[in-house]
């Protein structure tokens, strides 16, 4: 029993002593990863659970240098984390942790511009057409210089609100809409209304007899200075030759249907007052060309534009009216010489011009239909005069209304008949009252040029148009 109680005793004492030598203090975390531990691990805050540290990679890892651990500091910040497995160079990597409402940051790409690109298809000028040129026509009448109708069609109208646009925005006037001219367009807000067509001034009123009548055929002094007036105004193009030529005598025609009650085309006492007045309206365009001599390479826009388009209407002319004259003008040119029997040469000079104001020029149509037509002569009839003696006297229709006058009658009614049609020019005699063949052909001369029914019987019809005119004064 002693040696038991002996032995029990040893134990008791030695067990102290052992336990004692196995004792080991609680570990602190902070203080064991700073206390020279050769792995470091991340610390989780209590709330968020989330890293708060990217650990080192090994030391013995040949890529995780210091240098390459900066680089993926900050190549690849709060990315990936690295974490051991177990044994101390046995590293994987995981994915952080996801916070709610988290995600990658994308880039930001800015919404495109929703600016209208003001880029025609084109370059518009004299003579297109479509649905860019109406926009154009649009936006100049919102601007306030374009006056006319928005149909699409580039035309001289057009054409002059494009050149007063490019005027009052500093742009190069020449009346086409580029690039430049569309991208002002697109950006113009017009604060003014852009200024007005000066009105023309009155011309010195040159002397003439209230007998002066000046038409086709006539030439001198006179004649140069109503040629020079209906230059100013824009009825002529060209410069004046003294000499009344068909140009001429449209450019008058045209003017009379804008400022007289009739046009006939022979300026008399009553045409020269307006053609001289401060009142008189200009032209849109020329209606004749005068005094220069056109060809391929011309300059002169509004005549060459005047050329072609009278040579589109005959038919020799299918291009553009845009004012260049070209091969193709020069073609159409050299068509119209031909079956109008002038030297072809594609040069409009003169001779060329006044067949081409002529009322019997040939289109390219009748040009046609008569080269296998041959003509036929048709005898000249020397009209039988009529004595005096068989005049019928005529006196005025009641009611106002108009009796029909014809040759062989003699009265109030004819003479004021032969009145009427020697103020407008148709008339030469004496105005007598006797409907003779002088009367007889004037009338029938008024007829022809009034698309009236020419058979020398002055009509109700003849009279009222003689009488009252066709056209409102000052139209």
């Amino acid at each position: 029993m002693k040696p038991v109680k002996a032995a029990f005793i040893v134990l008791l004492l030695v067990l102290p002593l052992l336990l004692s030598g196995c004792y080991v203090e609680p570990n602190n975390i902070s203080a064991g990863n700073q206390a020279g531990n050769s792995l470091n691990f991340p610390t989780y805050p209590a709330a968020t659970n989330v890293p708060t540290a990217v650990p080192a990679a090994p030391t013995d890892d040949p890529t995780d240098t210091p240098e390459h651990a900066s680089n993926n500091a900050q190549n690849n910040p709060g990315q990936v984390v690295s974490l051991p497995t177990g044994a101390v160079n046995n590293w994987t990597t995981v994915a952080p942790m996801a916070t709610a409402n988290s995600s990658a940051p994308s880039s930001v790409t800015p919404p495109p511009s929703t600016a209208p690109t003001a880029t025609p298809s084109g370059t518009l000028k004299l003579g297109s057409q479509g649905d860019e040129v109406r926009n154009v026509q649009r936006k100049l009448r919102e601007l306030g210089f374009y006056k006319g109708t928005v149909d699409g069609d580039f035309g001289e109208a057009t054409e002059k609100a494009v050149k007063a646009f490019q005027q009052q925005y500093g742009l190069t006037v020449d009346g086409k809409v580029g690039s430049a001219t569309m991208a002002k367009l697109a950006s113009a807000r017009q604060t003014a209304k852009p200024a007005a067509t000066a009105t023309p001034k009155p011309t010195a009123t040159p002397s003439y007899s209230a007998n002066t009548y000046l038409r086709n055929g006539n030439s001198g002094k006179q004649v140069k200075q109503m040629q020079e007036r209906l230059i100013s105004l824009g009825y002529l193009v060209g410069t004046a030759t003294s000499n009344f030529d068909n140009a001429t005598e449209a450019a008058v025609i045209a003017f009379q249907r804008r400022n007289t009650s009739y046009a006939d085309g022979v300026a008399g006492p009553e045409t020269l007052k307006a053609l001289y007045s401060s009142s008189a309206s200009k032209a849109s365009s020329p209606s004749g060309i005068v005094g220069i001599t056109l060809r391929e390479g011309s300059t002169s826009k509004s005549a060459v534009r005047l050329l072609q388009q009278k040579l589109k209407n005959l038919g020799y002319y299918t291009g553009t009216v845009d004012g260049d004259f070209g091969s193709g003008t020069t073609d159409a040119v050299k068509a119209f010489q031909r079956d109008n029997r002038i030297t072809a040469d594609g040069v409009v000079g003169g001779g060329t011009l006044n067949k081409l104001f002529s009322s019997s020029v040939m289109s390219s149509s009748s040009a046609r239909a008569t080269a296998t037509i041959r003509p036929t002569v048709t005898p000249r009839l020397t009209p039988t005069p009529i004595p005096d003696n068989i005049y019928v006297r005529v006196t005025a229709a009641p009611n106002n209304q108009y009796a029909t006058l014809r040759r062989g009658m003699y009265g109030t009614p004819v003479q004021e008949m032969q009145q009427a049609l020697k103020n407008q020019g148709y008339f030469t005699g004496v105005a007598d009252g006797y409907y003779g063949e002088g009367t007889e052909n004037a009338v029938k001369s008024f007829q022809r040029y009034h698309g009236l029914q020419v058979d020398g019987v002055a009509g109700p019809a003849t009279l009222r148009t003689l009488l009252e005119g066709e056209f409102p004064f000052g139209s």
